[in-house]
């Protein structure tokens, strides 16, 4: 519990803090969330307080906390005073496209995309309408390290390029080209892709298609780890 309440401090900033720093209040903060121009936040951390005394009392009570991405710092600055959502997304949109089809790997992503499929805006928009969805939820401030459009765009293309290498490979041992192959793929990985929480690592994406081939192939030196001298 230490672990996961530790990485989440560190990588994360509450709901007070958030309002403090960008100087809204809470009820300006929802109301921002609402209108889908903040993600919600990541995480929620919920603790019960117990107090006994020596006169044989008790006295119990919960705690909850909303832990945001840090890039909502900068979002709630540049849109506080923005009441045009549907201009938000609409940019966010165009954005989301314009790198998803300039992307060099492109054909990897949402089910092998191809050049035909940029002329269906059917196909389009539901793929757009799908992340924008995780995006609002506070997702891909979970698994990306600043929930950029760019970010959103390069761990979809690296994970489906990791879930390929893992279906032709994970049931043998790598050979050296295989073992450059798989480092390349993790630098990429890294370079987008978050830690996750402990709790959350084995089964998630960095657990399922890195880490485990990592180790299978003596390749742990490579495993991104936590910071232990902070998390113990």
């Amino acid at each position: 519990m230490e672990k996961n309440f530790t990485y989440i401090n560190e990588h994360y900033i509450t709901e007070d803090n958030l309002c403090d720093m960008t100087g809204i209040t809470k009820s300006e903060l929802n109301a921002l969330i609402e209108k889908q121009l903040v993600p919600d936040a990541s995480y929620t951390v919920t603790r019960t307080i117990k107090i006994t005394s020596s006169l044989d009392d008790e006295f119990q009570s919960e705690m909850t906390d909303r832990y945001f991405s840090k890039n909502c710092i900068a979002l709630i600055e540049e849109h506080k005073n923005l009441n045009d959502a549907a201009q938000y997304k609409a940019e966010f949109k165009q954005k989301f496209i314009q790198d998803l089809m300039k992307h060099p790997d492109k054909n990897f992503a949402y089910h092998q995309i191809s050049e035909d499929d940029f002329r269906d805006q059917e196909k389009i928009n539901a793929i757009f309408e799908e992340e924008w969805k995780a995006y609002c939820k506070g997702i891909y401030g979970i698994c990306t390290l600043h929930s950029s459009v760019e970010e959103i765009v390069d761990k979809e293309v690296i994970v489906k390029k990791l879930i390929q290498f893992n279906s032709i490979f994970s049931q043998k041992i790598l050979s050296p080209e295989e073992k450059e192959q798989l480092i390349q793929l993790n630098e990429e990985f890294n370079k987008v892709a978050a830690s996750f929480a402990p709790y959350q690592r084995e089964a998630s994406s960095r657990g399922k298609y890195l880490d485990r081939i990592l180790e299978k192939n003596n390749l742990d030196h490579l495993i991104k780890n936590y910071s232990y001298a902070k998390i113990k």
